[in-house]
């Protein structure tokens, strides 16, 4: 038979039963044909004429090679082997390594086509390997005095502020030990709530017995003198702490229980909170009996200022910090309630009255008792302090520091105002107190949007312009025009922090379609 005359088509299916090289030439091709047509006997009965050309190769019963091959009928029939595609590979490739790599391509094309990776993510992940430390990106746009004009009429947010809210996602610092132990029964107290009751309503619930403990206060002791608060006075400040705290944690589980869980909740939540720390250092220091005291300003301006770094670190880091080792928000808030709780049994027993322990001299340099747990508490929050600003800083850059500018003017002017005057603590120590935290209240509840947004910080707030003025001028004053001043200044900032919180509620409710004290019901 004259191979030579078959084209590599005619050859190929000839050698498609026999192991040949997929880049094999045609004298190669046709040598081993003939090979094996010399040794190859065709089966009985079923043989052909060697002179005749078959229209398909037989498949030999001994073939020379060492791997056993099917026939063309049966490879085309059945599941071809791995070996058999190999050879059905076309052998017009120009080599080997063209032929894998458009094999390559081939198996690349068919994939799913993955989400190609942003230049930051790239970034990041370059950094990652390589060892070095990724610094969370900070907001971009640093400014003194500028901040975003929002774009609806009435509202704070731009509308990329209010897409950015729309869609961020809480990131908590994680929970302590006695987190974990009072869940269940959180969760257990939330089912008590009827369905129809909003998240948000459950949080201005727990408010409520913040401002009952503080106007209570208020009423029987409002300057924080000695053996002036009723016994129960404190009992009932404990109950309030504790009811608002349990509230508190149990808001977040009714929004996923009601189905209705959205940002505006983590706002109205911590925005909350900024306002009843205002009612716990007022059932604090209606047990230590500080009286009107610098010190006793002082306890409340490192507490607002402690709270105004936890959300001026979420701002730069995207994660609120809740706790540090195992001392965390939830058992500051029991150890708060606790303490106006126990002592306000043992006086109404007493066994142990609170204005006598506390006012009694300490150990230490020549400190009452009271005056020594105001300056352990502000050397703890300095640790805290500390610790965050280290994690902001090599998060952010020390750029990031020029954000607590005004929360440090803030309780620079709080300072003067009740140093300037010997009348102001007095006569007026709760309009003082009320100004601060409203103040204080303000610029960290607005911090606290602006976060979410990502809308820039002004370094500059002038909200803290009136307190600032106020400070200076009381040290000009009597005493009447100093109450007078005092009791606007109070008005305006609590009027100012009211009506920049109601324009962002109403804008978000809007944004997301949702109410804020009532449950939206389907085709409302």
């Amino acid at each position: 038979m004259d191979f030579s005359s078959l084209t590599v088509k005619e050859l190929k299916e000839k050698c498609d039963a026999f192991d040949v090289p997929k880049n094999g030439k045609k004298a190669e091709l046709v040598s081993r044909l003939i090979q094996s047509a010399k040794k190859s006997k065709p089966p009985k009965g079923k043989g052909r004429s060697r002179s005749a050309t078959p229209k398909k190769a037989a498949s030999p019963k001994k073939a020379s090679t060492p791997k056993k091959t099917s026939t063309p009928k049966k490879e085309k029939a059945g599941t071809p082997k791995k070996s058999s595609t190999k050879k059905s590979t076309s052998l017009r490739s120009k080599s080997p390594t063209a032929a894998r790599s458009s094999a390559r391509s081939a198996r690349s094309t068919s994939r799913t086509p993955s989400r190609t990776p942003s230049a930051a993510s790239i970034k990041k992940k370059t950094k990652k390997a390589s060892g070095e430390k990724v610094k969370i990106k900070a907001d971009p746009e640093y400014s003194w005095l500028y901040e975003n004009p929002p774009t609806r009429k009435g509202g704070v947010l731009t509308e990329q502020g209010a897409e950015n809210i729309a869609i961020h996602k809480y990131v908590a610092g994680g929970n302590t030990s006695f987190d974990n132990w009072m869940n269940p029964f959180w969760n257990k107290w939330v089912e008590v709530l009827p369905m129809w009751m909003a998240p948000n309503l459950v949080t201005t619930s727990g408010g409520m017995f913040c401002l009952t403990s503080f106007l209570l206060t208020w009423y029987y002791n409002p300057l924080f003198t000695p053996n002036a608060t009723p016994y129960w006075v404190l009992i009932v400040n404990g109950f309030c702490t504790w009811a608002y705290y349990t509230l508190d944690c149990m808001d977040g589980k009714q929004a996923r229980r009601t189905g209705t869980s959205s940002p505006l909740g983590q706002l109205f939540d911590h925005g909350c909170d900024c306002v009843c720390n205002i009612a716990h250092i007022s059932s604090v220091m209606a047990v230590l009996n500080l009286g009107p005291t610098t010190i006793a300003v002082a306890g409340q301006v490192v507490l607002q200022f402690s709270f105004f770094t936890a959300q001026w670190q979420e701002y730069h880091t995207h994660e609120l910090p809740h706790k540090f080792g195992e001392l965390g928000v939830t058992e500051v808030n029991h150890g708060t309630a606790l303490f106006s709780l126990v002592f306000g049994v043992l006086q109404g027993l007493g066994v142990v009255d609170p204005s006598e322990l506390f006012n009694s001299p300490s150990p230490v340099g020549g400190l009452k008792m009271n005056e020594l747990f105001i300056w352990g508490w502000i050397a703890m929050n300095a640790v805290l302090l500390t610790i965050s600003l280290k994690k902001t800083v090599s998060a952010a850059g020390i750029i990031s520091l020029g954000h607590l500018l005004s929360p440090f003017l803030a309780a620079l002017s709080s300072m003067f105002l009740v140093i300037s005057s010997p009348t102001v603590l007095t006569s007026n120590l709760r309009l003082v107190i009320l100004s601060v935290g409203f103040l204080f209240s303000h610029i960290t509840n607005k911090m606290i949007v602006f976060s979410m947004a990502q809308m820039t910080f002004a370094t500059l707030q002038p909200d803290i312009l009136p307190l600032a003025l106020v400070a200076w001028s009381m040290q000009f004053q009597s005493p009447e025009d100093g109450e007078r001043t005092l009791l606007v200044l109070c008005m305006w900032q609590g009027g100012r922090m009211v009506y920049w919180s109601k324009k962002t509620i109403g804008q978000l409710c809007e944004k997301l379609d949702i109410n804020c004290f009532t449950i939206k019901q389907k085709g409302e």
